[in-house]
C-alpha cells in the first residue's frame, strides 16, 4: 500500500523511503524464523516477494529487488513435488495445496521475469505455473477462484471451499504482466474476465460495495484480503495493456464508491478504519482492516488523479 502511494504520490511522506529500508533491515527477526524473510508458509514468503519488487519499482535500488529474488528461490524449490502433476505446496510441513500460494508464484515469477529478463528461469517457471494453474481446476465455472485442491484424491480436484476476495486479486497483476512478457492478449484478456466475475460475485449491490463473506466477523487475515482485491484492480486501472473503455470505467467506479463509503460509513475515532466497509453500528478497527481499507483509499486515489 504504501509503495502504490509513493508510486502515484512520490515524495508526499517524507518518511516512507525510510519506512522501506527500515523493514528490510529488521523486520527478519521477528517475522522469518528461518531467515530471510522465510518462515514456514511458502505464502508469506511471497507476499515479502511482491513487496519488494513493488519498492523496487518505486525506488529503483536493486536491493530489493535482489531481496524478492533471494525469497522467491524458497517456494521455486518445491514446485512440482505437490501430489497434484505441479504446483507449489501452502506450507513446510506440505498440508495443502492452494490458490493463494500459486497465484502469489505465478505473479511473482513473471515480475521477476519482467525485471531481471536476463534470467531466462522466471519467465520459464510462470508459463508453467499459469499453465498448471489453468489446468488445476480451481477457476470454477463462474470464474471464481476456490481456495484451492482436494490432495486426497487422485487426480487432485477443486476442493469447493470459498474462494474469498484475495484469491480472486492476486492473479490479475501476474496476468497482465504475462501479456507484457509475451506479447499475447489473451493472458490479460482472462484477467479481465475473471475481475468482471469477481466484482460482480463480490460486490453484488448497486454501490459495488466490496465485501467479504465472512463479514462482519473475520479473522485477522481474513479482514485484509478486500484491500488485496483493490490494489489489483487499480493496477489494471492503471497498468493493464488490454482495458476496453466500458471495463475502465467499471474499476474506476468500484474503486471510487468503495474509498468514498469507506470515509463516509466506516471511519472511526482518529480516522481509524474497520472492517465493512458499507458501515457497522460500531466501527472497530484493527491494523489489519486500517491497511486493508487504505489500499482500497490509495487505489482510488491512484486511479483518480
Amino acid at each position: 500500500m504504501l509503495a502504490d502511494y509513493e508510486n502515484y504520490f512520490p515524495g508526499r511522506n517524507a518518511e516512507v523511503p525510510t519506512i522501506f529500508s527500515n523493514t528490510l533491515a529488521v523486520a527478519t527477526s521477528p517475522f522469518s524464523p528461518r531467515g530471510s524473510f522465510l518462515n514456514t508458509f511458502y505464502d508469506d514468503e511471497l507476499w515479502w516477494a511482491l513487496a519488494w519488487i513493488k519498492v523496487y519499482d518505486v525506488t529503483n535500488n536493486v536491493a530489493y529487488l535482489n531481496k524478492a529474488a533471494e525469497i522467491y528461490e524458497d517456494p521455486k524449490s518445491v514446485w512440482a513435488t505437490t501430489p497434484c502433476k505441479g504446483g507449489i505446496w501452502w506450507d513446510f510441513a506440505r498440508t495443502s495445496v492452494n490458490a493463494i500460494a500459486n497465484e502469489l508464484f505465478l505473479t511473482a515469477s513473471i515480475k521477476l521475469a519482467n525485471r531481471i529478463p536476463s534470467n531466462p528461469e522466471y519467465i520459464t517457471m510462470a508459463k508453467e505455473a499459469y499453465s498448471w494453474f489453468m489446468a488445476s481446476g480451481m477457476i470454477n465455472p463462474s470464474d471464481i477462484i476456490n481456495d484451492g485442491l482436494n490432495i486426497g484424491v487422485s487426480p487432485c480436484v477443486n476442493n469447493g471451499d470459498e474462494g474469498w476476495t484475495y484469491n480472486q486479486g492476486v492473479i490479475l497483476s501476474g496476468l497482465a504482466e504475462m501479456t507484457w512478457a509475451t506479447g499475447d492478449p489473451s493472458y490479460n484478456d482472462l484477467a479481465n474476465t475473471l475481475a468482471t466475475a469477481s466484482m460482480a460475485h463480490y460486490a453484488n449491490n448497486p454501490d459495488l460495495i466490496l465485501h467479504e463473506p465472512c463479514e462482519p466477523n473475520c479473522d485477522s487475515d481474513l479482514s485484509q484480503f478486500k484491500g488485496i482485491y483493490g490494489r489489483n484492480i487499480q493496477f489494471l486501472v492503471n497498468r493493464a495493456d488490454v482495458l476496453p473503455a466500458n471495463l475502465k470505467a467499471q474499476f474506476v467506479e468500484f474503486l471510487q464508491n468503495n474509498a468514498n463509503d469507506i470515509w463516509a460509513s466506516d471511519r472511526g475515532v482518529n480516522n481509524q478504519l474497520g472492517l465493512v466497509w458499507s458501515g457497522e453500528p460500531s466501527v472497530t478497527a484493527t491494523v489489519e482492516t486500517q491497511s486493508s481499507a487504505l489500499d482500497a483509499i490509495v487505489g482510488a486515489a491512484c486511479v483518480s488523479r
